[in-house]
Parts: structure tokens; sequence; C-alpha cells
């Protein structure tokens, strides 16, 4: 590895810690252009975008790298990964039941499994998916992984009453585990529950601060009416972390829902100038600037989420 290169990569590794993905992206990316199959630094390409949200171009990448690299069981997992977020679900099923057949590591053999039992669901073999979560927990009762992963395919199923089952078998189990309150926020939140997953991302900040949980508890705030708590949380976020963009889309909307434009203009325009591309963020500008023209802002187009969606849950 050049010596330039030994010098970069720790400074995106600490922007990956920093969860500063787009810092990452541009150093990785500049390094690629003259050493283009760099392993490692493919690697950082991956997860800086996955950090961001990106996962389009994650999955567009990662199948350029296996071009080069078909037998890279590593690119395959990443591609699991995303195939599984796409829900592109037959074929994470056929990739995951091709790597179980590679030689792994257990902790990949079990993050094999995992997916590929949640491919499973989506291509209509639940009791499949079910079954094979089922006989990890056999061998290993407190793999919380497994335990997590099928309160999610009960959740993505819609079957809410099972998956707040196991999430809550869960925090009985493990009642620090770091993802448990945020998933049960985020069933409440599917449910409209907004007190309650109040409480559980409340719960989440005292388990494991970060600006993510910080994000999704202001927008919880907001959908429960509480626009001030939300503003306040969403900037926390920001000063947590000034590079989350979807805080910094989120806070755009609270503050157009209370008719504060200029600052929701000045919010937007930030998160445009990092990430220019992102059509959506210019759809919101342009409509947050006919409001202050004088046009009907309850016409307003509203945010979702270019970062992520409401139910996460992989």
């Amino acid at each position: 590895m050049a010596k330039d290169v030994k010098n970069l990569v720790p400074q995106i590794q600490r922007a990956l810690e920093d969860r500063e993905w787009i810092k990452a992206f541009h150093l990785a990316s500049g390094i690629l252009e003259t050493d283009s199959k760099n392993e490692t630094v493919r690697y950082f390409l991956l997860d800086s975008l996955v950090l961001g949200g990106r996962y389009d171009a994650a999955l567009e990448q990662v199948r350029t790298f296996l071009g080069d690299s078909p037998e890279n069981h590593r690119f395959k997992l990443y591609l699991l990964h995303l195939l599984v977020y796409h829900r592109t679900f037959d074929e994470a099923a056929l990739l995951g039941k091709g790597l179980l057949k590679e030689s792994l590591t257990p902790l990949e053999k079990r993050d094999v499994l995992l997916h590929t039992s949640f491919a499973l669901h989506g291509t209509g073999e639940l009791r499949r998916a079910v079954r094979m979560l089922n006989e990890l927990l056999d061998e290993d009762p407190l793999n919380t992984d497994a335990l997590e992963t099928l309160g999610k395919i009960y959740f993505e199923q819609g079957h809410f009453e099972e998956a707040e089952r196991y999430f809550l078998e869960l925090t009985e189990m493990d009642p620090s585990h770091p993802r448990v309150h945020q998933l049960l926020g985020l069933l409440y939140s599917e449910q409209g529950k907004w007190d309650e997953a109040i409480m559980e991302w409340e719960e989440a900040m005292e388990i494991a601060p970060s600006d993510e949980v910080l994000r999704e508890l202001g927008w919880t705030l907001n959908m429960a009416g509480e626009k001030e708590a939300a503003v306040s949380m969403l900037e926390e976020a920001l000063d947590l972390n000034p590079m989350n963009l979807q805080a910094r889309i989120d806070l755009g909307s609270v503050l157009m829902d209370q008719e504060k434009f200029e600052r929701a203009i000045k919010e937007w325009e930030i998160a445009q100038k990092q990430d220019p591309s992102n059509s959506m963020i210019r759809l919101y500008l342009e409509n947050a600037q006919k409001a202050v023209a004088g046009h009907n802002p309850q016409n307003l187009a509203r945010p979702g989420d270019t970062g992520g969606t409401r139910k996460k849950t992989n």
C-alpha cells in the first residue's frame, strides 16, 4: 500500500467512526481513482455509502466490485445485506444458500443464516425462515440476533403482537441490548403509538446515545405533536453530528410545520450542499421558497426518508 494511502486510511476510519460518511466517501473515492482495486478502501467506500443511507449506490458499487473479484465472499456479504434491504429476496435467498456452502468464519456463518432467513420470509417461505432461526436458538438459546430477527420477520409481516412478544423477550434476556428499544420504538411508531414509542426512544438514549437515536426521538415527538421538543432533539442530533443528513431534512420539515420558512430553507440549503444530487431536497427547497413567496403552505410536499425508512428493521 502506497505511503499516501497508508496516511489516508486512518482518516477514513475516523470519519466512519464519527459518522462523517460524506468525508469518508470522498477520501475513499480519491484513493480508488489511482488504486482502483484496493480491497480495503473498497470496503471503506461501501461502508460510507451504507452509513449515509445511499443503499442504491452501494448496491451498484458492490456489483461492480464483484465483477472484478467474483470470489470475494466479503463483497458477497455486503451484497446479501443490500439485497435484503432492497427486498430483492429471491436473489438474496439464492446468494445466502450459496454462501453457506463456502468456508465462512462462525460469525460470518451466523450473519449469513440470519440474512438468509430474512430473505426466505420475503420469498413467502415464512415457515422455513422461522425454522432456520429456531434451529439457531436451539443451538444457542442466548442468540439475541436470532431472537431479534424473528421479531423483525413478524414486524415486516405486519404481525405486530408477535413482533412485540419477541422484542419484549429480548429486553428480559438483555435489558441493555443496544437495539431492542430502538426496534420497539419503530414498532410502536408504525402503529401510531407515539407515547409508547417516545418512551422506548428515551430508553434507547439512556443505553446507547447517538445522533441517530436523537433523530428518531425528534421525529416521533414531531408526530406526537410536540413540535418544540422535536426541534430541540433534532438540533441536538445535529450538534452531535452535523453530517446527519436525515436529521437536517427532518428538522426542515418540522420547521415548515411551524411556518418557520426561512429557518427551514436554511436547513435544507445546508442539506443540499451536503448532498447536491438529492432531488428530493431540491423539491423541498422549491416548495419552501414558494411558501415564502405567498403560496399555500398546506400544499407543500413533506419529506419522508431519503436515507432510510421509518420502519427500518434490517
